[in-house]
C-alpha cells in the first residue's frame, strides 16, 4: 500500500510540473540598444486616392519594376482577388527566365521562345486574344519591360488603341526608394505609353526600420521624373508583409493560408500578420479596385 500511495504521490507532482520553454537563444551580451527606436512608427493610413473606373470592362494588368520591388507579391493578391470575385482572367508570365507566376498558379500562358522578337509577337497575339475575346489578363513582365517596351516603340498610341478596341490596360509601377526604380516608367511613358489607368505603387517593404514614409521616399516622389508620372497616376502605398518569409516557404496562395488551409497550417503571428496585411491591401487599393479584373 505504502509503494502504491508513495507512486501516486509521484505521477502527482510530476503531472502538476509546468512544461520547460528553452527557445534555445543565447543571452544577448552585445552593445545596448534602443529597441524602441527600431519599432515601426505609428502613423496615419495614407490618404486613398480615386482612379478612373474600370467596373464591368474587360482589362490587362500589367507591372513592371526592377527586381525586388514586389511585382509578383502584387500580381498574386491581385489574381487571387480576382478569383475571390468569380473572375477568371488570363495569367501570363512573359519573363521566361523567370516564371514566377507558375510557381503559384496552374495553367498560366507562357511564350515557348525566349527569343525577343517572338515574346513581342507573343504578348500582340494575346492582346488580340483579349480583345476578340472579351478576356481579361494579369501579366508579369518579369524583371524587365522590353517586351511592352518594343510594342510601345512600334505603335505609340497603343494604350489608346486597346482602350478603342474595348480592352482597358491597366499600368502598375512599383517602386522602392531608389531612384533607379523610376526607369520602366520613364522608359515606357516616354515611348508614349500612358494608359488612363495607371498607378504608382511604392512598396513600404523597402523602408528601413523606425523610418516615416515621407522620409523613406522623400528622395524618389522630389525627383522631377516622379513628380511629372505623378500627375498622370494614382500613387498607392502597398503595404509591406511581415509574414513573407512564412508564406515563401509553403509557396502557397494567401487566401489559402489566410483560410488555414494549408498542412501545416501557419503559425498565430503569421496568420494575424497575413491577415492585417489583406485587410490593409484592401484599404489601399480601394480607389483602383475596379482595375482588378
Amino acid at each position: 500500500m505504502a509503494d502504491r500511495a508513495t507512486q501516486q504521490s509521484a505521477l502527482k507532482t510530476a503531472s502538476a510540473k509546468p512544461a520547460s520553454f528553452s527557445p534555445g537563444a543565447p543571452a544577448y551580451r552585445g552593445k545596448d540598444v534602443d529597441f524602441g527606436a527600431l519599432a515601426p512608427q505609428a502613423e496615419a493610413e495614407p490618404t486613398v486616392i480615386q482612379g478612373i473606373d474600370l467596373a464591368g470592362k474587360t482589362k490587362i494588368v500589367f507591372a513592371a519594376g526592377r527586381g525586388k520591388t514586389g511585382k509578383t507579391t502584387l500580381l498574386r493578391w491581385i489574381a487571387e482577388t480576382s478569383f475571390q470575385r468569380g473572375s477568371t482572367p488570363i495569367l501570363a508570365d512573359i519573363d521566361p527566365s523567370n516564371a514566377s507566376f507558375s510557381r503559384y498558379f496552374d495553367d498560366v500562358a507562357r511564350p515557348e521562345t525566349d527569343h525577343p522578337a517572338g515574346v513581342a509577337r507573343w504578348l500582340q497575339q494575346l492582346i488580340e486574344h483579349c480583345v476578340t475575346e472579351h478576356q481579361s489578363a494579369v501579366v508579369d513582365l518579369g524583371g524587365g519591360d522590353t517586351t511592352l517596351r518594343t510594342l510601345a516603340t512600334e505603335m505609340p498610341d497603343l494604350a489608346a488603341a486597346m482602350e478603342t478596341a474595348g480592352v482597358a490596360p491597366v499600368m502598375l509601377y512599383l517602386l522602392g526608394t531608389q531612384a533607379e526604380d523610376l526607369t520602366p516608367a520613364l522608359t515606357l511613358s516616354a515611348r508614349g505609353f500612358a494608359p488612363q489607368a495607371q498607378s504608382l505603387v511604392l512598396n513600404e517593404v523597402a523602408i528601413d526600420a523606425g523610418t516615416a514614409r515621407a522620409d523613406a521616399f522623400g528622395r524618389l516622389t522630389s525627383l522631377p521624373g516622379f513628380i511629372e508620372l505623378a500627375k498622370t497616376s494614382v500613387p498607392v502605398w502597398m503595404p509591406r508583409l511581415y509574414a513573407a518569409e512564412a508564406i515563401e516557404l509553403r509557396q502557397c496562395r494567401y487566401f489559402d493560408a489566410r483560410d488555414g488551409r494549408l498542412t501545416p497550417p501557419l503559425g498565430m503571428f503569421d496568420a494575424a500578420r497575413l491577415r492585417a496585411w489583406l485587410n490593409a491591401m484592401d484599404r489601399r487599393f480601394a480607389g483602383i479596385s475596379t482595375w482588378i479584373p
